[in-house]
């Protein structure tokens, strides 16, 4: 009897007309590499779960059902016979509301494929008691680089990605080798990709992950890919009342200067909502004040001026509104563009404003 393990292994295929893969990669695995297999999962069309039944009617197709062959392949080699049902637990079917999807040619096609693998391996990777042994040798291309593409998201560090390889001379003849040869000319190959999980934030690797679909998943592992790239970075040129963002710069009027400097300022203090009320105190107008001397020694402006602004509400909104356009006009990418804008929690009547981008992505050149 072998030893208690920590964790459950877990075989993932992706299959359409060829069962066979299933088996051998689970032959390669547990024959050839000794790993038990704890529990199989089959990802596949609705004529691909016809085939693993051995109900498909095209005489190409295997006519033996794969939980059959598992069986046999268990016992001729004396390994742990892994649980694999015939049903939708363990025979996983696109479908879109009650219609299954039949094959995989269309762009909708390939949205509710990647949907359902995204739904499962979200599922399957929140338990911790698991190892995943993902194979892409089966179903059409697209089928496998859905299922890579998921598993990037979703896979933890000891989660595997896997392809199997034989010659062409032994390409299903069979659900599993049965002579030395085969059995030889069988590899596994596992194949290295990256990992994406830890720039998923919280709500995504919670139970709010179930609710978004693989290519909104996609999109915004993008934009936090953006935001983490070292050279996203905007330079404050207090001397010069610039900001710069690679070869583009924009020069602000004094007192759009000082606003985005005050928010930033503010950021770096730890402060990260400042509501319009901040602007309209008079230890807020005088901080800000004392911020324009230091920084525009050369200018004579009277306390009694600012004072006189009051920064009400119209005020506020229409320098947040100048200095938001002023931005995007030197960062063209609208995501990265809105890291670096003073942003907006909506709260009625108490709305506050923030810059998203973390301090270090900002360069302060500061005077002399």
């Amino acid at each position: 009897m072998s030893a208690k393990r920590d964790k459950k292994n877990i075989l993932v295929c992706v299959s359409g007309l060829t069962p066979q893969i299933v088996t051998e990669t689970l032959f390669c695995l547990a024959v050839k590499e000794k790993k038990e297999i704890d529990e199989i999962y089959v990802l596949t069309t609705k004529r691909g779960r016809d085939v693993i039944l051995g109900k498909d009617s095209h005489p190409a197709t295997p006519k033996t059902p794969l939980k059959k062959e598992i069986d046999k392949l268990c016992q001729q080699y004396k390994i742990k016979k892994p649980l694999f049902a015939e049903n939708d637990k363990h025979i996983i079917v696109a479908r879109e509301e009650s219609i299954e999807l039949s094959d995989i040619r269309s762009d909708k096609d390939n949205i509710l494929f990647p949907n359902k693998i995204s739904e499962f391996l979200r599922k399957i990777t929140s338990k911790p008691d698991n190892t995943l042994y993902c194979s892409i040798t089966g179903g059409r291309k697209s089928m496998s680089v859905h299922l890579a593409n998921g598993l990037s998201l979703f896979a933890r560090e000891d989660d595997k990605l896997l392809h199997v390889l034989t010659k062409e001379e032994h390409e299903f003849k069979g659900f599993f080798p049965q002579t030395k040869e085969e059995i030889n000319d069988l590899e596994l190959s596992e194949i290295p990709f990256v990992r994406l999980r830890p720039f998923l934030p919280a709500e995504f690797k919670g139970k709010n992950i179930l609710k978004s679909n693989f290519d909104e998943i996609v999109n915004y592992t993008q934009k936090q890919l953006k935001a983490l790239s070292p050279f996203n970075k905007l330079i404050i040129d207090v001397g010069k009342r610039e900001l710069r963002y690679g070869n583009e710069r924009i020069l602000l009027q004094p007192m759009e200067f000082l606003f985005y400097y005050y928010f930033v300022d503010c950021k770096e203090r730890g402060e990260e909502n400042i509501s319009i009320q901040n602007f309209q105190s008079d230890e807020t107008i005088q901080r800000m004040f004392e911020h324009f001397k230091e920084l525009f020694p050369s200018r004579q402006i009277e306390r009694k001026q600012w004072n006189s602004k009051k920064f009400d509400q119209n005020y506020f909104l229409q320098r947040r509104s100048k200095i938001n356009n002023k931005i995007e006009k030197i960062i063209d990418d609208e995501d990265i563009a809105d890291l670096f804008k003073i942003s907006v929690n909506r709260k009625w009547g108490s709305s506050t404003y923030f810059i998203r981008a973390d301090m270090s992505k900002f360069k302060i050149i500061n005077f002399g």
